[in-house]
């Protein structure tokens, strides 16, 4: 016979002479619960002697007993795995976040070892190395270069410029400039001079020399052109020039030389007082 612990539904297998025909008081192996177990009905187990009846209530107590120690075994061997796992987090949180570091670093690198050694990975390299060297190639020939380029591409001047690089195509500058206002048979004449240095091993000719005069605001006033007497300069020659403007603009400041042809060489000076009747 079956009966069934009405707490946990656990079922036992029993027999007529463990519960009697009185019933008995009967605790649940698993659940811990007791109860009262109503009599048996006597015919469905037939009939039985009195000695087998004792006989097969002990073994009903043995049973309970038995699967009573099964069950706390079982939850005893549970609270030992929970308390393990519970002990393997805490040591897991209490590891050096340095020793953390250190191992993902070592990972990382043993797996860009594994991915250089990819024939990508190696594409990629070459590219790289041969785009640097064709950039620095191209920095080095723009550098070196920039007479040249200028001289094909006019325009690029004015980047040079701006990098702090003018560039000069003539071959030739101006050095010590000089303005003087000065009065002679009472008028007032502007005198400039300056002179023209050659910077080319070859010999350069010599345009014309620009005399733009400048007032306050940065403004060209007035303009005029002056042909050097010297023909053409090389490197390391100089050529003096002076020029004169009678009655110059009273609001003209400074004095700026250039070559005719568009050059880039300029210079600019103060235009000096006005001064006694002198040379």
């Amino acid at each position: 016979m079956i009966i069934t612990c009405p707490h946990c539904q656990t079922r036992y297998q029993v027999t007529y002479e463990a519960i009697g025909s009185t019933g008995r008081k009967v605790q649940c192996a698993h659940c811990q619960q007791a109860w009262s177990q109503k009599p048996l009905d006597p015919d469905a187990f037939g009939d039985a002697d009195p000695l087998v009846r004792a006989v097969a209530e002990d073994a009903l107590d043995d049973a309970l007993v038995t699967e009573e120690r099964r069950v706390a075994a079982e939850l005893a061997e549970r609270k030992a795995e929970a308390e393990e796992a519970e002990l393997d987090s805490r040591d897991a949180a209490k590891v050096d976040p340095a020793l953390i570091r250190k191992r993902q670093r070592a990972f990382l690198r043993r797996q860009n070892a594994m991915v250089a050694k990819l024939p990508v990975a190696r594409l990629r390299r070459v590219a790289r190395v041969a785009g640097a060297v064709v950039l620095a190639g191209l920095l080095a020939g723009s550098y070196f270069g920039r007479v040249q380029v200028v001289e094909q591409f006019p325009a690029m001047a004015g980047v040079y410029a701006a990098v702090g690089l003018p560039v000069n195509v003539i071959g030739l500058e101006f050095d010590r400039l000089t303005t003087l206002r000065t009065l002679r048979e009472g008028k007032e004449v502007l005198v400039v001079s300056a002179q023209i240095v050659g910077l080319q091993k070859a010999p350069v000719v010599v345009p014309a020399v620009v005399v733009t005069l400048i007032d306050g605001a940065g403004n060209g006033i007035y303009e005029w052109s002056v042909t050097p007497d010297v023909r053409d300069m090389m490197a390391g020659e100089r050529a003096t020039f002076e020029t004169q403007l009678p009655l110059p603009p009273v609001d003209a400041v400074s004095v700026r030389l250039s070559f005719t042809g568009g050059g880039s060489t300029r210079s600019a000076a103060p235009v000096q007082p006005a001064s006694t009747e002198g040379h």
